[in-house]
């Protein structure tokens, strides 16, 4: 376990935040995901102690809850001793501001970064983090593509949200990198970048000139963009592969990228303000919990962790962001546990993010139902060109679309059909229709919304 301290663990002194040091760290990396899951345990358990022991002396907010909770000052933890420490929700980050931040963070962690997530849950917040915490990030990120295999010497082109007016449609943006040197600490091939704000049309005829080795956009963009080339039979003759990032990716996106470009997509699962939380195993579709960083758990309502094939909420604990400590965070997602992957890696298995908890239908006994709609076969009934469900009322299910003309009487009931198989019970569907259905302000689209439920 000593290997990990050496890359910048402990929680005083200078610690280097340079390409090498990233490239020492993959190192490790590559050593630390095949300890047995005892070691591994026994590492996040260490590391976590720190953090808690940093958090008690630095932050009043916790000192008093992990005295209420019975932790000691300088307690060794243990799992008994972890799962007594008090579960931090959203809303507390939130109403909580500047009294969760440490007063006294340990100067090798370098200056300070505000970080905002979109709200997307519901309840936006605001963390304090480090260079040394953000170091920890970029390395997350670099192994992403180093467990992809990626070929660094092509062009990879991104199409999300970006403030910066030159990011917009024709051009966007290009670079001679694919990033920084600190998160990619080798030569690259080149980099274009597009505002997610342009038309799908449009995007694809970016994409067409950029004639990128790999693209990276959000899934439901990117199911857009799949859908748009099989329809007007546009191939990216240089494309390798697809990377997806911030929204839950359905297989059926993955079937449709598949059938339009021949590639498989490559999906990863981080939160603003906590960074990359799993990654998708370089040999099966579901992910690897990145340990070596953050303690991921998976509860049910009573609190238990959820085993193989259970869903629960996901709690998260950072370990390296001594600046506003967020230990035992209630995130807001879902997420269906795995089995011990046959990779052979012991890094926790989720199977399945299924997000948050305003994605779940709500039925009338108060049970949670994750819906799929099967956004293919709408194009099939009518000539939806967006689509968007909400639950508005306990029985009722609103279907918010976009259409390329007004839909006839028989097309409705064929949509309403459709959409009442794949529901548990017999909603009422209405019908209201958009010029367009906008992203929320962080870029994000989600297919189904629940007013009933709530976090």
């Amino acid at each position: 376990m000593a290997a990990l301290d050496t890359a910048g663990a402990k929680a005083s002194g200078a610690r280097p935040r340079t390409g090498a040091a990233n490239l020492a760290l993959q190192k490790r990396l590559e050593e630390s995901q095949w300890w047995p899951a005892e070691t591994l345990l026994r590492h996040q358990l260490d590391l976590a102690g720190r953090l808690v022991a940093h958090a008690a002396a630095t932050v009043p907010y916790y000192r008093k809850r992990f005295a209420e909770a019975g932790i000691k000052a300088g307690q060794r933890l243990d799992l008994d001793a972890w799962r007594r420490l008090p579960i931090l929700t959203r809303r507390e980050l939130q109403a909580a501001g500047d009294a969760l931040n440490s007063r006294r963070i340990p100067p090798g962690h370098g200056r300070l970064i505000k970080v905002s997530s979109s709200g997307s849950t519901g309840t936006p917040v605001s963390v304090l983090a480090t260079q040394f915490n953000g170091f920890h990030f970029k390395a997350i990120v670099f192994r992403s593509h180093l467990w992809a295999r990626r070929d660094f010497s092509l062009k990879f082109a991104l199409i999300r949200r970006f403030k910066d007016p030159a990011y917009h449609y024709p051009s966007g943006a290009s670079s001679r990198r694919w990033g920084d040197p600190l998160t990619f600490p080798i030569p690259t091939g080149p980099s274009a970048r597009l505002h997610i704000g342009a038309s799908v049309a449009e995007q694809m005829e970016w994409l067409g000139r950029q004639n990128p080795g790999y693209l990276l956009t959000y899934p439901s963009n990117l199911r857009e963009l799949a859908r748009h080339s099989l329809e007007n039979g546009i191939r990216l003759p240089n494309l390798k592969e697809v990377a997806t990032m911030a929204e839950i990716l359905t297989p059926e996106t993955r079937e449709i990228v598949r059938e339009a470009w021949g590639v498989c997509v490559n999906d990863s699962y981080s939160a603003q303000e906590i960074g990359g939380i799993a990654l998708q195993c370089p040999e099966h579709e579901h992910y690897h919990v990145q340990a070596e960083a953050l303690i991921v758990e998976v509860l049910d309502e009573a609190g238990r962790a959820c085993g193989p094939g259970e869903v629960g909420r996901l709690y998260v604990t950072p370990f390296f962001n001594y600046a506003t400590p967020l230990i035992r965070y209630e995130l807001g997602d879902y997420a269906e546990v795995g089995e011990p992957c046959p990779c052979g890696r012991s890094l926790p298995v989720l199977k399945r993010i299924l997000g948050r908890t305003r994605n779940t239908l709500v039925l009338p006994d108060g049970r949670r139902f994750w819906p799929h709609f099967g956004s293919r076969s709408l194009r099939k009934l009518a000539p939806i060109v967006q689509h968007q469900y909400v639950q508005t009322e306990a029985n009722v299910i609103e279907a918010r679309f976009v259409t390329e003309r007004p839909l006839t009487p028989a097309e409705e009931d064929a949509l309403r059909a459709s959409i009442l198989g794949n529901l548990p019970i017999p909603y009422e569907i209405k019908f209201a229709y958009y010029d367009e259905i906008p992203r929320s302000s962080g870029g994000k689209y989600e297919d189904f919304i629940s007013a009933v439920a709530t976090s």
